[in-house]
């Protein structure tokens, strides 16, 4: 009898709890990535409000120090 014979041997007699299922009845939901609690949405929103905040600042500075005309 060969190595590969007594692991099978070996692997048959292995058994398995009668209460645990290794197979779910329930669809598996995927998990949705959240990253400081939001969704995609969410971030971009913060995003483009960061980025318009920004370009206000800037353009208050760049007109307070005379930088910049109308």
């Amino acid at each position: 009898m060969g190595m590969l014979d007594e692991l099978r041997k070996d692997d048959d007699s292995f058994d398995f709890d009668e209460d645990v299922s290794l197979e779910s009845d329930e669809p598996e939901v995927p998990q949705r990535h959240l990253f400081l609690g939001m969704t995609a949405v969410e971030r971009m929103f913060i995003a483009v409000f960061i980025f318009l905040n920004v370009v206000v600042l800037g353009l208050a500075f760049l007109l307070a120090t005379g930088r910049i005309a109308f």
